[in-house]
């Protein structure tokens, strides 16, 4: 005869253990996420990490990835600001009535 899991208490909070069928769909989601993520950058799968260094300079935020075998993946990005809309309104009825629109930032923009 098995025994049925208790519901514990965290503070105000009823906590259910999850059954072996939840567990199982929730690690499939999980090996399934992690497949995903192996196939992302699939030169560096596999590969044993010598050090990981990240870094401010010139306007550029970087990551580097030294593996053992010498190889190295970097991930730079600059931060930006981008305009999607540029317009003037009026607002005193408490409505947003546009006057002009100067700019509207379209999807070929990107």
């Amino acid at each position: 005869m098995s025994k049925k899991p208790k519901t514990v208490w965290v503070g105000n909070t009823p906590i259910t253990p999850i059954s072996a069928a939840e567990h199982k769909r929730l690690d499939n989601r999980i090996k399934k996420k992690h497949d995903k993520l192996r196939r992302r950058y699939p030169e560096v799968h596999g590969k044993q990490v010598d050090w990981i260094s990240h870094g401010y300079e010139s306007g550029h935020l970087f990551f580097n990835v030294q593996f053992t075998d010498g190889k190295n993946f970097s991930i730079v990005c600059s931060p930006k600001i981008v305009t999607d809309i540029a317009d003037f309104s009026d607002r005193k009825t408490g409505d947003d009535i546009i006057i002009r629109e100067y700019y509207k930032r379209s999807d070929d923009d990107d």
